[in-house]
């Protein structure tokens, strides 16, 4: 998975180093969240759009089966796409971090506290970004396992 550090090989330190890092972190969540919502919403308005071509097709074609059929598959096939790519969730997740890492920048524009004392601003913006960072990468994997282990209801007899 790319993140931001990983996408902008990030490296060295510097005055600039800790807000070209915010700024760099703010970019990339900001490119991700947008595409996330864009495949969500694409996706969405497509299931939406072959599921009511379903009965629509049943009724002018009565005694045709195989295009609500194939319809329908296509309608499962975008819902598990959904359920695999997790478009929706990854949209929240990346807005928030881009919110909170924006949140940082303005404090550290500002001067505001904890970006006051000139001596350890530098190091408080880069620990701040680094912890939105793995907080949301954290996220993600408690997001992946978990829709992993979940268990099928019980059939019954």
């Amino acid at each position: 998975m790319t993140t931001p550090q990983t996408a902008t090989g990030a490296t060295g330190s510097g005055p600039d180093y800790a807000m070209g890092l915010a700024d760099r972190s703010y970019a990339w969540y900001q490119r991700a969240a947008t595409k996330a919502r864009r495949y969500y919403r694409i996706t969405e308005t497509l299931q939406l759009l072959v599921s009511a071509a379903i009965p629509v097709t049943a009724v002018l074609a009565p005694g045709e089966a195989r295009v609500p059929a194939l319809l329908g598959g296509v309608v499962v096939v975008l819902t598990g796409m959904r359920s695999v790519f997790h478009w929706q969730d990854d949209y929240l997740r990346f807005s928030q971090a881009r919110e909170a890492v924006e949140a940082e920048r303005r404090l550290y524009r500002t001067g505001s506290a904890p970006y006051d004392d000139e001596s350890t601003r530098e190091r408080a913006l880069a620990a701040a970004v680094t912890r939105i960072e793995q907080g949301e990468m954290s996220a993600w994997s408690q997001l992946v396992s978990t829709r992993g282990r979940e268990e099928p209801p019980p059939v019954t007899p």
